[in-house]
């Protein structure tokens, strides 16, 4: 089986382009080591263009933003420059603010980024204006939920990447469908790998846990692109203290649909090969575990350490957080094989924990 390439969140340290460039190089004329090929991120001066708050992004001037972007070209590794907002505004907003967003468009084509990430249609339009050579992604915040979709943003745009819906992760006759597509139209379809976010309910008749994807997940990134601050965060239970809360239950966090590092091929046998590393707000020692795990293909501690949890968003100490619940990834072998078969689950077709109980009987079987 191949390599998988991983796309990693950029912090912009010193510690992390080293530790990117040098993995790289060591390992650059192997095509069959797995591999960071590409980075993404963004700085605080376009916060608003982002899915991202300004006090979780690196507040880095423009000239050692185009430093970052060219040290980590010359090692071949490619930068991904994050507007994906998904909220600009009114319609008078949007148009007094297209001069404006334009202007930086021109600058990071100007400094070599080789991709942009979009959530909007009309960011990609703003961006086809100044170039038709950088690449386009949409972002996995556009929820990508059907082939037409993909083929409707590539006719238009002549978009060049999808980051997958996070809720699709284990629908593998859609993914099926949807790589078959890209693969064929030179569209490089991205996984996320170690996104936790879902909520649940305890249904206390049954003793199980219902769990799906986060239903505050589109307003949450709306929050954050209008520029949610730290005290948004600690200030009540909403959205993310919600989201905290709702996974009291430990099986509950087998219902998200991260993909385990000892699980990339089995989307490599359907035409996956690239996958992203979520966590780009956090510190450099978490990424670095993180990508180390992806990279090996293998994990052998807690599951729920593969994550920038949300209680640390703010903090420094990301790395030194315990999760309540521990999870070790190897009892976790063979759980995958439940969705890969052709008459796999669905789990947009259950009503979790009551008409299926997979993961609750897995979680009681092998985790505890």
């Amino acid at each position: 089986m191949g390599a998988k390439f991983l796309k990693v969140g950029y912090n912009f340290t010193s510690d992390l382009l080293e530790f990117i460039t040098s993995s790289r190089s060591s390992n650059s004329d192997d095509d069959t080591i797995n591999r960071i090929y590409e980075v993404y991120g963004s700085r605080a001066e376009s916060s608003l263009l982002s899915a991202r708050p300004k006090f979780r992004i690196p507040d880095i001037s423009r000239n050692d933003f185009a430093y970052h972007v060219r040290k980590l070209s010359d090692a071949g590794v490619y930068f991904d420059y994050t507007l994906n907002t998904s909220d600009l505004g009114s319609k008078s907003d949007i148009k007094g603010r297209e001069c404006e967003v334009k202007e930086y468009i021109r600058f990071l084509v100007d400094c070599g980024v080789d991709c942009i990430t979009v959530a909007l249609p009309i960011m990609a339009q703003w961006i086809r204006d100044i170039s038709q050579s950088v690449k386009i992604e949409v972002s996995t915040i556009a929820h990508i939920d059907t082939v037409t979709q993909a083929k409707i943003w590539k006719d238009l745009f002549g978009v060049n990447k999808i980051c997958g819906a996070l809720h699709k992760n284990r629908d593998f006759p859609f993914l099926r469908s949807l790589s078959n597509y890209c693969n064929k139209n030179d569209v490089e379809l991205v996984l996320m790998v170690n996104e936790f976010c879902g909520s649940g309910v305890k249904i206390e008749d049954t003793g199980y846990c219902s769990a799906t994807s986060c239903i505050l997940r589109d307003h949450c990134y709306q929050l954050h692109s209008l520029d949610y601050n730290i005290r948004d965060v600690l200030d009540g239970d909403y959205p993310m203290g919600f989201c905290i809360s709702s996974r009291n239950d430990s099986s509950a966090w087998l219902k998200m649909n991260f993909i385990r590092p000892e699980d990339l091929g089995a989307y490599s046998t359907i035409g996956i090969n690239h996958f992203k590393v979520t966590g780009r707000t956090g510190s450099t020692s978490l990424i670095k575990r993180i990508s180390n795990a992806y990279l090996a293909e293998s994990y052998t501690g807690n599951l729920l350490d593969l994550w920038k949890h949300l209680e640390t968003i703010g903090k420094s100490d990301d790395i030194a957080f315990s999760p309540t619940h521990v999870i070790l990834n190897p009892t976790l072998d063979g759980f995958i094989e439940a969705w890969t078969g052709k008459d796999g689950l669905i789990c947009a077709n259950e009503v979790c924990g009551v008409s299926c109980d997979y993961c609750d009987k897995f979680f009681a079987k092998h985790c505890l």
